[in-house]
């Protein structure tokens, strides 16, 4: 019998905002560290948070980036004993091709919930990058000057 030891993680991209549905949310998937158990998966889901307390409010080491809105993958674990869990989100889904992956472990307490503040939070670095032109399945020389590079790129 474990206690039921709920989780919270937040995907925040690097040095902008968080992994949310628009982008179609980071993949979560939370392993026992030692064993390679796989214990939970999902996705991340909700809002990219809010601008100006993520982008403009000088924070301190114990600043709250999130609200209530912003993305998370939440889940309850029945743990029968402290186990070290890794945590890896892969995103964003809705842009595969510009998606990165980041990890991190901690020990966890059965009964001892990781959910206060921004919870268990990942960085994913990189941009989202859309290309426009050439279409990928364009044929063309690098050196041809009538070759138009068109694409839109966001922080991730």
């Amino acid at each position: 019998m474990g206690s039921p030891t709920a989780i919270c993680v937040r995907v925040k991209t690097k040095d902008a905002k968080f992994l949310g549905s628009s982008l179609g949310g980071a993949l979560v998937t939370i392993r026992d560290t030692l064993t390679g158990e796989l214990l939970s998966q999902g996705y991340t889901s909700g809002s990219t948070g809010d601008t100006q307390t993520i982008m403009h409010n000088p924070g301190t080491r114990r600043s709250v980036l999130s609200d209530e809105s912003s993305a998370r993958f939440e889940t309850s674990l029945e743990l029968d004993r402290p186990r070290q869990l890794t945590v890896t989100a892969f995103g964003p889904m809705g842009q595969q091709h510009s998606a990165n992956s980041a990890s991190s472990s901690q020990w966890v307490v059965p009964g001892r919930h990781v959910t206060g503040g921004d919870a268990w939070l990942l960085e994913v670095p990189g941009f989202a990058v859309h290309v426009f032109e050439p279409l990928a399945h364009a044929s063309f020389e690098i050196n041809d000057p009538n070759l138009r590079i068109s694409a839109h790129v966001i922080m991730m």
